[in-house]
Protein backbone atom coordinates (compact mmCIF):
# COMPACT_ATOMS: atom_id res chain seq x y z
CA UNK A 1 0.00 0.00 0.00
CA UNK A 2 3.06 2.22 0.78
CA UNK A 3 4.55 1.66 -2.45
CA UNK A 4 1.27 2.51 -4.30
CA UNK A 5 0.90 5.76 -2.28
CA UNK A 6 4.76 6.66 -3.77
CA UNK A 7 3.93 6.03 -6.87
CA UNK A 8 0.93 7.99 -6.93
CA UNK A 9 2.37 10.98 -5.24
CA UNK A 10 5.44 10.62 -7.73
CA UNK A 11 3.20 10.53 -11.06
CA UNK A 12 1.25 13.88 -9.05
CA UNK A 13 4.26 15.27 -9.44
CA UNK A 14 5.56 14.85 -12.90
CA UNK A 15 1.76 16.08 -13.63
CA UNK A 16 2.65 19.18 -11.85
CA UNK A 17 6.24 20.30 -13.30
CA UNK A 18 6.55 23.09 -14.94
CA UNK A 19 6.42 22.62 -19.36
CA UNK A 20 9.49 23.71 -21.16
CA UNK A 21 8.91 27.28 -23.05
CA UNK A 22 7.81 26.51 -26.83
CA UNK A 23 10.29 27.00 -29.54
CA UNK A 24 9.11 29.71 -32.17
CA UNK A 25 8.46 26.37 -34.59
CA UNK A 26 6.49 24.58 -32.03
CA UNK A 27 4.38 28.12 -31.24
CA UNK A 28 3.94 28.67 -35.28
CA UNK A 29 2.92 25.01 -35.25
CA UNK A 30 0.11 25.57 -32.39
CA UNK A 31 -1.01 28.43 -34.22
CA UNK A 32 -1.74 26.46 -37.35
CA UNK A 33 -3.52 23.99 -35.61
CA UNK A 34 -5.85 27.24 -34.57
CA UNK A 35 -6.35 27.98 -38.38
CA UNK A 36 -7.23 24.75 -39.41
CA UNK A 37 -9.78 24.27 -36.67
CA UNK A 38 -10.90 27.33 -37.95
CA UNK A 39 -10.97 26.82 -41.05
CA UNK A 40 -13.03 23.30 -39.89
CA UNK A 41 -15.25 25.81 -38.22
CA UNK A 42 -16.13 27.64 -41.18
CA UNK A 43 -16.83 24.82 -43.05
CA UNK A 44 -19.30 23.24 -40.53
CA UNK A 45 -21.06 26.88 -40.80
CA UNK A 46 -21.46 27.01 -44.14
CA UNK A 47 -23.08 23.54 -44.44
CA UNK A 48 -25.66 24.77 -41.83
CA UNK A 49 -26.50 27.62 -44.55
CA UNK A 50 -24.32 30.14 -42.67
CA UNK A 51 -24.36 32.91 -45.76
CA UNK A 52 -21.01 34.32 -46.41
CA UNK A 53 -21.65 38.25 -45.36
CA UNK A 54 -22.45 37.14 -41.56
CA UNK A 55 -19.13 34.66 -41.61
CA UNK A 56 -17.14 37.94 -43.18
CA UNK A 57 -18.89 40.23 -40.51
CA UNK A 58 -17.93 38.04 -38.02
CA UNK A 59 -14.05 37.75 -39.67
CA UNK A 60 -13.35 41.20 -39.65
CA UNK A 61 -14.08 41.88 -35.82
CA UNK A 62 -10.76 39.99 -35.95
CA UNK A 63 -7.71 42.55 -34.68
CA UNK A 64 -4.74 40.66 -35.96
CA UNK A 65 -4.20 41.05 -39.13
CA UNK A 66 -2.72 37.81 -39.98
CA UNK A 67 -5.11 35.98 -38.53
CA UNK A 68 -7.53 37.73 -40.53
CA UNK A 69 -6.16 37.50 -43.71
CA UNK A 70 -5.93 33.27 -43.15
CA UNK A 71 -9.83 33.57 -41.96
CA UNK A 72 -10.94 36.03 -45.28
CA UNK A 73 -8.83 33.57 -47.20
CA UNK A 74 -10.46 30.24 -45.83
CA UNK A 75 -14.18 31.91 -46.44
CA UNK A 76 -13.34 32.57 -49.86
CA UNK A 77 -12.25 29.32 -50.71
CA UNK A 78 -14.97 27.32 -48.31
CA UNK A 79 -17.46 29.36 -50.03
CA UNK A 80 -16.70 29.52 -53.42
CA UNK A 81 -17.12 24.99 -53.32
CA UNK A 82 -20.21 23.81 -55.25
CA UNK A 83 -22.40 22.80 -52.32
CA UNK A 84 -22.66 19.40 -53.48
CA UNK A 85 -19.15 18.84 -52.58
CA UNK A 86 -19.14 20.00 -49.09
CA UNK A 87 -22.35 18.37 -48.70
CA UNK A 88 -21.63 14.55 -50.38
CA UNK A 89 -19.18 13.92 -47.66
CA UNK A 90 -19.67 16.29 -44.59
CA UNK A 91 -17.20 15.31 -42.32
CA UNK A 92 -14.74 14.56 -45.13
CA UNK A 93 -15.18 17.95 -46.39
CA UNK A 94 -14.33 19.43 -42.87
CA UNK A 95 -11.69 17.35 -42.38
CA UNK A 96 -9.96 17.98 -45.98
CA UNK A 97 -10.43 21.63 -45.63
CA UNK A 98 -8.89 21.48 -41.58
CA UNK A 99 -5.56 19.50 -42.99
CA UNK A 100 -5.49 22.06 -46.14
CA UNK A 101 -5.08 24.94 -44.28
CA UNK A 102 -3.41 23.65 -41.38
CA UNK A 103 -0.16 22.47 -44.04
CA UNK A 104 -1.09 25.94 -45.81
CA UNK A 105 -0.36 27.67 -43.07
CA UNK A 106 2.57 25.98 -41.36
CA UNK A 107 4.12 26.38 -45.07
CA UNK A 108 3.65 29.90 -44.89
CA UNK A 109 6.50 32.25 -43.94
CA UNK A 110 6.62 34.09 -40.85
CA UNK A 111 8.56 36.97 -38.72
CA UNK A 112 6.32 37.15 -35.27
CA UNK A 113 3.74 35.32 -33.59
CA UNK A 114 0.33 36.60 -34.30
CA UNK A 115 -1.61 37.69 -31.28
CA UNK A 116 -4.22 35.07 -30.77
CA UNK A 117 -6.44 32.72 -28.61
CA UNK A 118 -6.34 29.22 -29.50
CA UNK A 119 -9.40 27.95 -31.46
Amino acid sequence: MKKLFVLAAAIALVGCAEKKPLTPEEQWHGYCKSVGNAARSIMLDRQNAIEKDKAIEHANKVEDATTKAFILDIIEHVYALPEADIKSDIEGAREKIRVAYTEKCIATPHKDMPDYKPF
